[in-house]
């Protein structure tokens, strides 16, 4: 069978869920959108430290946020609660029919690599815990080159380990521009967003889950291949 292309897929939301530190959240008194509020200032500042030059892991900022999320709606949590639910972040689940997918997109043909802006260690463990490890050839982390993604040099460095149609699936409408922006074809999963930005190029599909997502892609027709 001839390889199609490659499929670069983001991890943390998308692959994976945040619904176990969503719980964790909740257990300690916080409203269920505080995972929303410290996942998207830990980014927020992520962007902002790479941007300035001065790169951080992500693990390292979403510590250093929990503790203001958790201010700003008024929780009060000891440091061993806090990284109690940290910890939570290498037990992360499988999002529903991600395996099936997986196998799906690699028995049409497709090489699947892993792009995540948290560690490469990290990301191994996930998916070798899921089961889910075989299916990819390639873990790049944005820690290898201290820029995280949308910034270009990220998306170059997947390309660099890619072949022929080169596609990113992604549940966040930020990595889908940066894809987008970097001339790979996109999917962009609406189950967290739920809507994508108008000022953004638009994505190739647009896919309720990842399974929906992996068939639109292998029923997908490149003009470049017509």
């Amino acid at each position: 069978m001839s390889l199609k292309g490659t499929i670069i897929f983001d991890i943390l939301g998308t692959c994976f869920s945040l619904n176990k530190p969503r719980q964790a959240l909740v257990a300690l008194g916080a409203p269920a959108h505080t995972l929303e509020l410290w996942f998207a200032q830990t980014l927020r500042d992520a962007f902002a430290l790479s941007h300035a030059g001065h790169y951080q892991p992500l693990r390292q900022i979403l510590a250093a946020e929990l503790p203001r999320s958790l201010a700003v709606i008024g929780v009060e949590t000891t440091e061993q609660q806090r990284s109690q639910v940290l910890d939570i972040f290498t037990q992360l689940e499988l999002q529903t029919g991600a395996l099936i997918a997986f196998n799906q997109l690699q028995s049409d043909g497709w090489r699947l690599i892993a792009l995540t802006n948290g560690g490469e260690e990290s990301t191994r463990k996930l998916l070798q815990q899921s089961n889910a490890l075989p299916f990819f050839d390639r873990i790049l982390s944005c820690d290898a080159i201290e820029k995280t993604k949308p910034h270009p040099d990220v998306y170059a460095l997947a390309k660099r380990e890619s072949r022929d149609e080169v596609w990113l699936i992604a549940a966040h409408a930020w990595d889908v521009m940066g894809a987008a922006m970097a001339g790979l074809q996109t999917a962009f999963i609406t189950s967290s967003e739920k809507a994508y930005l108008g000022v953004y190029p638009q994505p190739t599909i647009v896919a309720v889950d990842l399974g929906d997502a992996a068939n639109q892609i292998i029923e997908w027709v490149s003009p470049q291949q017509q």
